[in-house]
């Protein structure tokens, strides 16, 4: 059996890599199996399913097949298989079934029933399953805007509804709400995780924004984003999204990109956005640096208050993740609040964890075609989030020209209210020096 977790994560020797590749990796299988056990029969209940059943097949997966084992103790994902999950009622316990083939024997941590089929296919024993189960309302991956709810492809679907009858297939719901809730209940063990993948995202951005990596005049962004990218392989991180370095310099409007790997230069503002990925859970950080001109020994004024305002925001956008407060709202509610003490902010933040932009509430307009369900959802208490955001105004120091400073940091939000930062936030302007840069 998978033991239940400890909250504090292992410590893994450097020059052992095959063994700390191996614990993290169950280390990861621990975590999901411990929050499925919590929180996945209580999530059901709430959503108001007693079935939901994940359609999934070869080169096709489904992506919520990821929060049940995943690469590495499932085997191939099999022809064409079926992920059930069965509450009773009452003090039963919650039923799991896997009707498929190429399945590992670790699976049956998650699904302690494991029926394969041959020539007669998935079908039979999938009609076997439901029919015997009787189930009121079944769950199945289909949303129109929440992708992780978007699984079941048009095929499958036919396949299911020819398997369960018109009867069952009329008991078919959507289980986006489902999957909310059930991701939204971070365990003590996901949130160590989190929590040293965010400490170590701070570190490698801190150390590529500073003089041990770049001499002015000389680094280029490609240089910098190489050693970003080295970092995090020799941590043995997981791929989360590559690293996004911008310059912004006086006289040029807009940010310059590292489409033609500018050389870094004095008078430079510069911007990183970048995240990683450790046992299933990501993050995702953008910060910024300012490089001295020979003589500065700080930013520009008008520089250090464009950020000072940042941090502001930072704390007002923190204050209103409110468990309830619809995302909507809490865009609303930070920009009013900037607004009402001169700044111009933008809050587009979103949850993430184990995606990116995560199954959970966004703080972004209204707009169904692109936001869908994200941007009227909920603040869930234990979500984790990115609190992303810009700030800008006109620098004195640069003629008056517009600046913008864009901001992200990692959080999770708080049961009493509000979130919490789990590395950082950057309260000041990092600094690179254009002279003696070795120091």
């Amino acid at each position: 059996m998978l033991t239940l977790l400890l909250t504090v994560i292992p410590v893994f020797a450097d020059d052992d890599w095959n063994t700390q590749a191996l614990q993290r990796l169950m280390h990861e299988w621990e975590v999901k199996h411990e929050k499925m056990m919590l929180h996945l029969q209580p999530s059901m209940r709430r959503a108001g399913v007693d079935m939901w059943v994940i359609m999934s097949r070869e080169f096709n997966v489904d992506p919520m097949l990821q929060m049940f084992g995943d690469f590495g103790i499932s085997g191939w994902y099999g022809h064409r298989n079926a992920y059930i999950f069965f509450d009773a009622g009452g003090d039963a316990p919650l039923e799991r079934i896997l009707i498929g083939t190429h399945q590992s024997g670790r699976m049956r941590e998650f699904f302690p029933t494991i029926t394969s089929y041959g020539q007669e296919g998935l079908a039979p024993e999938l009609q076997k399953v439901v029919h015997r189960l009787a189930p009121k309302r079944i769950a199945i991956n289909q949303s129109r805007t929440v992708a992780m709810a978007d699984g079941m492809t048009v095929e499958m679907l036919k396949q299911l509804e020819e398997a369960i009858g018109p009867d069952y297939a009329e008991r078919l719901v959507s289980s986006q709400d489902l999957i909310f809730d059930y991701i939204s209940h971070r365990t003590d063990a996901e949130l160590a995780i989190e929590t040293e993948a965010s400490y170590r995202t701070w570190h490698i951005l801190k150390r590529a924004f500073s003089n041990e990596v770049i001499r002015p005049g000389t680094t280029t962004t490609m240089d910098v984003y190489g050693f970003i990218v080295q970092e995090w392989q020799d941590q043995d991180l997981e791929f989360n999204f590559p690293p996004g370095i911008t310059i912004f310099r006086h006289g040029v409007a807009g940010g310059i990109d590292d489409t033609d790997n500018p050389v870094i230069q004095p008078g430079d503002l510069l911007h990183v956005d970048f995240g990683v990925r450790l046992m299933g859970l990501v993050t995702d950080q953008q910060h910024v640096a300012y490089v001295l001109k020979a003589g500065e020994t700080e930013p520009p004024k008008g520089l250090r208050e464009l950020f000072r305002q940042s941090v502001v925001v930072a704390k007002i956008y923190a204050e209103e993740i409110q468990p309830g407060a619809v995302g909507t709202q809490v865009k609303q509610r930070t920009e009013s609040r900037a607004s009402a003490l001169g700044i111009q902010a933008s809050i587009y933040g979103h949850t993430q964890g184990n995606w990116v932009h995560g199954a959970g509430a966004r703080t972004v307009f209204d707009w169904p075609d692109r936001y869908g369900a994200f941007a009227r959802e909920p603040v869930r208490a234990s979500e984790f989030w990115s609190i992303e955001f810009n700030v800008s105004g006109p620098l004195p120091e640069w003629d008056n020209q517009v600046v913008r400073i864009p901001r992200e940091e990692d959080a999770v939000a708080d049961r009493q209210g509000g979130a919490r930062f789990l590395a950082g936030p950057q309260t000041e302007l990092w600094i690179v020096r254009s002279e003696n840069p070795g120091q």
